[in-house]
């Protein structure tokens, strides 16, 4: 019983690492689609984060049966209660990385600015950061996982940066008002990914010390 038990961790541990690496991949297609005018990684993206969300339901099931069919002890359940709040956080990174490629879309032709480079920089950090809190959760990696919540105030003041820019940006034209507001919206969904960041990094940690970074 136990055997069967491990297989079944080692099948949910592999499957995590296979969304987290889809994760990966679909900030990257973002991050792409916001540094260049080829509309092709804004697609891509919105395609990745579909199968994501297959992803997601089957890890859910996979964890439920270990939750309901077996006696998991303490790490077991550690385990387990992180992935089920972890792949909710991927597939939230998946779906807010989708609604950021779908705007992306529509600002192909706007052209560079300062506001666009703090944009830029911020969808990179925030990449950084989902990748090392994946590698944090794949490495038990308790240090990696807390320098990932550090990073997050660097992100929340890039973006308090680009919405007091782009606020000032409307009131000098209201002409620009529609397309202001979409880089506002796109900025929101990036401090959003962060923090889902922040919180596969804490769950990392509780795996390893059963109590959750702050």
């Amino acid at each position: 019983m136990r055997k069967t038990f491990d297989a079944e961790l080692q099948e949910l541990g592999a499957e995590m690492i296979d969304m987290a690496a889809a994760a990966e991949d679909v900030i990257d297609a973002v991050i792409s689609s916001l540094t260049s005018s080829n509309p092709d990684s804004a697609k891509t993206a919105i395609e990745m984060t579909r199968h994501m969300d297959q992803m997601e339901r089957e890890i859910e099931n996979r964890c439920l049966r270990l939750l309901l069919q077996q006696q998991p002890v303490a790490r077991d359940l550690r385990t387990i209660s992180a992935a089920l709040k972890m792949v909710t956080d991927l597939q939230r990174i998946g779906n807010q990385c989708a609604n950021i490629a779908e705007i992306s879309l529509l600002l192909q032709k706007r052209e560079g600015g300062e506001t666009m480079e703090h944009i830029r920089t911020m969808s990179q950090k925030a990449g950084i950061m989902v990748k090392r809190s994946i590698f944090a959760y794949a490495n038990r990696d308790v240090e990696a996982a807390r320098a990932v919540v550090d990073m997050d105030d660097e992100v929340d003041q890039l973006f308090q940066t680009i919405k007091g820019e782009l606020v000032d940006l409307i009131v000098r034209n209201r002409q620009e008002a529609d397309q202001t507001i979409d880089l506002i919206i796109i900025a929101k969904y990036l401090e959003r990914i962060a923090d889902h960041a922040v919180n596969i990094a804490q769950w990392a940690v509780y795996c390893v010390t059963g109590e959750l970074a702050s």
